[in-house]
């Protein structure tokens, strides 16, 4: 039996607005469903009054959000939902190259794959594909995952520098709730240190038992901030094709992103603005980064 999980996105913090949730919800459900849908299956599907329901879908068709069908009685949304943010990032979303990136894996893997972002203390899944039901559970899109132990949380942190980890977890364990065990940052950074070092993050039964999942971060360079790439499903698919799973997400990020990706033995990418340029020096980068920004800058200025 399919398990369904309920959508994290609202409803885990006291200061979301119900009504402000709910019409996001709305607009996450059909993206996810494709298709068209009436009152009583959007108000079953995600546990809504079908009064509050009807009141939300009428205000948005009022807003132009979404397309009411008189005949069918079924909502749709419009194309002002996608122009809505088609100005944001061109790098990800020009002709659509994060989107035919994640189907493009889909393809290949044959499993479910989603794109996560860290949202405060948690890895949220901002977009989820399972043409195939790869998995036995249901994802909804929008569901948080815990940072330090789930494979998305993990390859977002790698993202971040083991200071800045160390804060996140001093405060997250500071104002743990009474009974919740504390993360455990040594080990956590050690974690981290290995994921960096292999590129991926490999998490075997740790949210729900029997499925598993290989996380990998988006190119830095096109993003404005950290994104990551999961391939997930069952566990003994997770471990029979780990290496070949891991070779389809890269090579399709390089397909589709190559001209952000650099070797990792080669510093420059990391040292350079959008334009290509060099990044400024400044007083928080490593010692590291400052030598790197130096060699390059000989290199260039050197006759």
């Amino acid at each position: 039996m399919t398990s369904v999980e309920k959508s994290a996105s609202a409803g885990d913090d006291a200061h979301i607005v119900k009504s402000v949730a709910r019409t996001l919800e709305i607009l996450e459900f059909f993206d996810e469903v494709r298709q068209p849908q009436n009152v009583i299956s959007v108000s079953v599907a995600l546990g809504y009054p079908q009064s509050s329901t009807s009141a939300l879908l009428r205000s948005m068709v009022a807003m132009g959000y979404l397309k009411f069908d008189r005949a069918q009685r079924t909502y749709m949304p419009t194309d002002r939902v996608p122009l809505l943010g088609s100005w944001l990032n061109p790098t990800l979303f020009a002709e659509a190259s994060l989107l035919r990136l994640l189907r493009a894996i889909v393809e290949r893997s044959g499993q479910l794959v989603l794109l996560g972002a860290r949202n405060g203390d948690h890895a949220q899944y901002i977009q989820v594909m399972d043409p195939n039901h790869a998995v036995d559970h249901h994802i909804r899109l929008g569901t948080k995952r815990p940072l330090a132990t789930s494979g998305v949380g993990k390859a977002l942190l790698s993202a971040h520098d083991d200071n800045e980890v160390k804060r996140i977890f001093h405060r997250i364990n500071a104002y743990r709730e009474e009974g919740e065990e504390a993360i455990r940052i040594p080990e956590l950074l050690a974690s981290l240190g290995e994921v960096r070092r292999k590129g991926y993050f490999v998490s075997i039964d740790q949210v729900v038992s029997g499925s598993g999942l290989i996380a990998m971060l988006m190119p830095s360079e096109c993003t404005d901030r950290p994104l990551a790439i999961g391939i997930g499903a069952p566990t003994s698919t997770i471990l029979a094709r780990e290496e070949e799973l891991v070779q389809i997400m890269r090579e399709e990020m390089k397909r589709f992103f190559g001209e952000y990706m650099h070797d990792p033995k080669e510093p420059k990418a990391a040292n350079r603005n959008a334009f290509g340029g060099l990044k400024p020096v400044t007083s928080s980068q490593t010692t590291a980064e400052k030598r790197a920004y130096t060699s390059i800058w000989k290199e260039e200025h050197t006759a």
